[in-house]
C-alpha cells in the first residue's frame, strides 16, 4: 500500500514537472516571437540611431575637424585670452545691423575658437541662426556659418543634422515621440532577450562563450547571444535615458513623485535705468564670479531685450554635463546686480537624476572613456541586427527543408 502511494506521488511529481516544462516552452516560444518581431522591424531603426549615436559620442571633435579653418585657432605658447568685451565687440562689428545676439560660448580647449550665436529675421518673417567664431587670443573673427534657416533641418551643418536624426529621425521635434515609442519596444525586446539568454541547464557560463570553430549557424547564434548579454546593461541605460529625455514632461512628473523638482529657472528681468548704459559682458562675469569664484567660464547668455539679463554659466570640474552647465547666475544688464542663482550643489535628488540623463546618454559624464564606451555601444545594434537576421533566416530555411526522404 505504501509503495503504491509512493508511486502515485512520484507520478504526480513527474506530471507536474512535465506541465511546468510545457508552460516554460510555450512562454519561451511566445517571448522568442515577440523578441524576433521587434528586432526585425524596430531593430532596423535601432541600427541607424545607434550608428548616429556612435558618431555623436565625439560630436564636438568631429565638428571641429570638419570646420577646422573657422573653429580652430593657433594657441600661442605663452598667451592669454583677450577680454570678453573685445571678443564680443569683434563679433558685433562683423554682424549685420539687425542681428540679435543670443550667446557667447567659451572655447572648449586652448586650440578652439569662441563661438557667438546671433539671429537675423528674414523678409518672410522667419529667423536665420548664425554661428560666428572668434580667435580668443587675437579677438579676430575666424569665420561664420549658417546654423539654421527657419526649421529646415538640412540647412544645418552636418553634425547638427546627425543630432536631429538621432533624436527625431528628421521628423521634427514634435514627432520625437515616434522614436521614443520605438525605443520603448526595443527596451522590452532587450529584457526578453536577457530572459531567452538564460541557459536551460543553469550553466550561465555557456551563454558567455563563442564557439569559433562551430558551424556558421551556431557561430551566428553565439555572437548574437554573447554580444547581446555583454551589452545589455549599457543598451538598457542608453534606451532608458533617451526615452526619459524624449518624454521629458512625463519624466519630470514621475520624478516628482519621489523627489521635488523645481520648474526651469527664471533668471529675472533687468530694470532700465534712465541715462545709464548697459554694463559690459566682462562686468557681468565679474558679478557672477563673486557667486562662483571657482569653475570654468562656460557661456554667457546675452540680453536680447531691454529687460533681458546676462546669464553667466560657470562649469565646475565635477559637473557630469560638459555640453551645458547648471551653475548659472542671472545678472541685471544695467546695474550688474545678481538677480538669480542656479546652483547644482543645491539640487534635490530628483533634479540630480534629471541632470544626469544627458551626460549618461552621451557618455560625457565619464570623459573620453565614457564617450568611447558609447561609441562601442552604438555599434552593437548593427551586430545584433545582422546576426539576428541571419539567425531568423537559418530558422526559416530549416523549417522549409523536407523531413522525409523517399527513395525511388
Amino acid at each position: 500500500m505504501v509503495e503504491r502511494v509512493a508511486e502515485r506521488d512520484m507520478e504526480k511529481d513527474i506530471a507536474s514537472s512535465r506541465r511546468a516544462m510545457r508552460r516554460r516552452d510555450v512562454a519561451r516560444k511566445i517571448f522568442l516571437q515577440v523578441h524576433r518581431t521587434i528586432g526585425l522591424f524596430a531593430g532596423a531603426v535601432f541600427v541607424l540611431v545607434g550608428l548616429s549615436g556612435a558618431i555623436l559620442a565625439f560630436r564636438e571633435n568631429i565638428d571641429e575637424w570638419l570646420n577646422a579653418p573657422i573653429m580652430r585657432v593657433d594657441a600661442p605658447a605663452q598667451a592669454s585670452y583677450r577680454s570678453l568685451d573685445e571678443i564680443l565687440a569683434a563679433a558685433i562689428a562683423a554682424m549685420p545691423p539687425d542681428g540679435k545676439l543670443e550667446r557667447l560660448t567659451m572655447p572648449r580647449h586652448p586650440g578652439s575658437a569662441a563661438a557667438i550665436i546671433y539671429m537675423v529675421e528674414t523678409d518672410d518673417l522667419d529667423t536665420d541662426v548664425f554661428e560666428m567664431f572668434v580667435d580668443p587670443y587675437t579677438a579676430k573673427v575666424k569665420g561664420l556659418r549658417l546654423y539654421l534657416h527657419n526649421e529646415r533641418i538640412f540647412s544645418q551643418p552636418l553634425v547638427p543634422i546627425i543630432m536631429a536624426f538621432h533624436w527625431t529621425l528628421l521628423l521634427g521635434a514634435n514627432n520625437a515621440y515616434i522614436l521614443g515609442s520605438v525605443a520603448i519596444l526595443l527596451f522590452i525586446s532587450i529584457l526578453i532577450g536577457i530572459y531567452l539568454w538564460r541557459p536551460l541547464n543553469g550553466n550561465w557560463r555557456l551563454g558567455l562563450k563563442i564557439k569559433w570553430r562551430a558551424s556558421a549557424e551556431r557561430l551566428v547564434y553565439d555572437i548574437h547571444r554573447s554580444v547581446g548579454i555583454y551589452c545589455a546593461a549599457l543598451l538598457l541605460v542608453t534606451l532608458f535615458t533617451g526615452v526619459a529625455m524624449i518624454f521629458k514632461p512625463a519624466t519630470r512628473s514621475v520624478t516628482t513623485l519621489f523627489s521635488p523638482v523645481r520648474q526651469d529657472p527664471d533668471f529675472g528681468k533687468s530694470t532700465l535705468i534712465a541715462g545709464h548704459a548697459p554694463i559690459g559682458v566682462g562686468e557681468a562675469v565679474a558679478s557672477a564670479d563673486k557667486i562662483f569664484p571657482d569653475g570654468k567660464l562656460h557661456w554667457i547668455l546675452l540680453p536680447s531685450a531691454p529687460t533681458g539679463v546676462y546669464v553667466v554659466g560657470k562649469q565646475s570640474s565635477d559637473e557630469p554635463n560638459r555640453t551645458k552647465t547648471y551653475r548659472n547666475v542671472g545678472v541685471d544688464q544695467y546695474s550688474g546686480q545678481v538677480l538669480y542663482v542656479q546652483d547644482r550643489d543645491a539640487f534635490t535628488t530628483g533634479e540630480k537624476f534629471l541632470e544626469w540623463l544627458f551626460p549618461l546618454h552621451t557618455g560625457e559624464a565619464f570623459g573620453a572613456v565614457g564617450r568611447s564606451v558609447v561609441l562601442m555601444v552604438g555599434l552593437a545594434p548593427l551586430t545584433l541586427y545582422v546576426t539576428g537576421f541571419l539567425r531568423w533566416r537559418h530558422k526559416r530555411r530549416a523549417r522549409k527543408r523536407p523531413t522525409n526522404l523517399h527513395v525511388i
